[in-house]
Formats: structure tokens, sequence, C-alpha cells
């Protein structure tokens, strides 16, 4: 007898006539294959976008700032003067400066009894803080009313890029227009570096203050969780049949 080589073939061929097509089988055959198509076009559309990768440096990346941070602050107090109105900074190296002026404005609102307050300014690079206050008026008010609204605070060069990801103006927003008049409001900021790169390298500094390829597993998967279902089912219908035959008692 001669050898035949087709002994070793482990993945056996059914002929055509022991098989039984059903309209159960064609149906989730068919829905099979829109669902791989599906997933196949979502893991393409996501290989093919642009990624952003972040990275966290225990260093800070900018050398050339000069141990410098540009801060950019834009805030309304809808129920304070503007001759009451100036910002006061200070740090652990000793700055101590009330009513800074350098590259900021104040515009009146609501009919001149309140003040938008817009500037730019810079911070060293150690713990401190900055704080708008009435500090450096010449007459201080009896009940200074520090309720307001925060258009924007971020730090660093400014990224022109839309739907970029990250706390760059986490306080933008916030609205404590409803609170005590009266009280004082501090926040505490954690500031982190971060640097932003381009599909050109070209490299942006800025701050930020306090997520694979699977195209062979969807077919595969997919073809074997509907061969499972299209099995079950087709064997559930066949033993219901010979129930109601009165083959299976």
């Amino acid at each position: 007898m001669p050898f035949d080589v087709r002994r070793f073939d482990i993945y056996r061929k059914v002929p055509k006539d022991l098989t039984q097509p059903t309209y159960t089988g064609a149906f989730i055959s068919i829905l099979c294959c829109f669902f791989i198509l599906f997933l196949f076009l979502s893991e393409l559309t996501g290989f093919i976008a642009t990624e952003l990768v972040n990275e966290l440096y225990v260093d800070d990346p900018d050398k050339d700032s000069g141990g410098k941070i540009e801060v950019s602050l834009n805030i309304s107090l809808p129920h304070l003067h503007c001759d009451l109105v100036g910002l006061d900074i200070q740090d652990e190296m000793g700055r101590h400066e009330v009513g800074h002026i350098d590259n900021s404005m104040k515009i009146p609102v609501n009919q001149g009894e309140g003040c938008r307050f817009e500037g730019e300014f810079t911070i060293n690079k150690v713990p401190g803080n900055f704080h708008v206050s009435t500090h450096s008026a010449t007459a201080q008010p009896q009940s200074p009313d520090m309720t307001h609204h925060i258009h924007k605070l971020s730090f660093g060069e400014k990224l022109q890029v839309q739907k970029i990801q990250g706390a760059f103006n986490a306080l933008g927003g916030a609205d404590r227009l409803s609170s005590n008049a009266l009280a004082s409001h501090d926040y505490i900021l954690k500031i982190v570096p971060t640097v932003y790169e381009d599909l050109s390298g070209k490299q942006r500094f800025s701050y930020q203050y306090t997520v694979a390829n699977k195209i062979c597993a969807i077919v595969g998967g997919t073809f074997t969780v509907a061969g499972i279902i299209d099995s079950c089912i087709f064997t559930a219908s066949e033993a219901w049949k010979k129930i109601q035959i009165g083959k299976m008692s």
C-alpha cells in the first residue's frame, strides 16, 4: 500500500453532503461578517489616527526658562471696584510683590461696580503663591466682596492645539459667584512640567496642574463565538423537533 501523506492531515474535511445549511446559520454568518467588518474598521481607524504620547520627566525639561514660569490669569470680580483689585506675588526665594501691574489690565464690568483682571506675569520655580486681593489699594474697603469667576489660569507657553488632552486650564470656568461675599478663596496648585511635541518634532513647554492591534484576534474570535452560537441553536432546534414527533421522551 503506497504511503499517503494525507494521513497526517489533522484538519479533516467534512463532505458537503454531510452538512446541513440553515436559515439561522446564514443569519448568524451575515451578522458575523458585519461585526468583523465593524471591528476591523474600528481598529484600522485607531491604528492610523495620530497618537498622543505622555511622558513624565523627573527633571524640568525646559532648560532655557531661567527658573521662571509664565502665568496667564483672567478673572472677573463683579462686585469689587477696579481701584481695589491688585495682584500680589510672594515665594520662598524672598520675593514679595504687592500690586503687580506689569503686562496686566483692569477692565470695569457690571456698570463699573466690578472688575475683570487680565494679566501675564512670571513666578519662580519654588514654593510660593500669588493672589488677587485688595492689599495694594490705598484705602481698604470695610466688606470686600471677593466672589469671582475664573475665565483662565494657565502656566507656561500657550499651546495653540485643538482637542489637546490634559489639565492645562483646570480652573477655567470656576464659578464662585454664589459663595459667601466675605470669604477668601484659596486654591492649592501642584504644577507639572509638560512637553508637547508635534509631528514635525517641534517642542513646546507648558505646565499642567492638579490610555493595541487585534485584527487577527477579532476575525478568529468572532468566527469561533459565532460558530458556538450557531451550533447551540441548531442542536436545540433539532432536539425540539425530535420532542415534537415523539422521538425523545
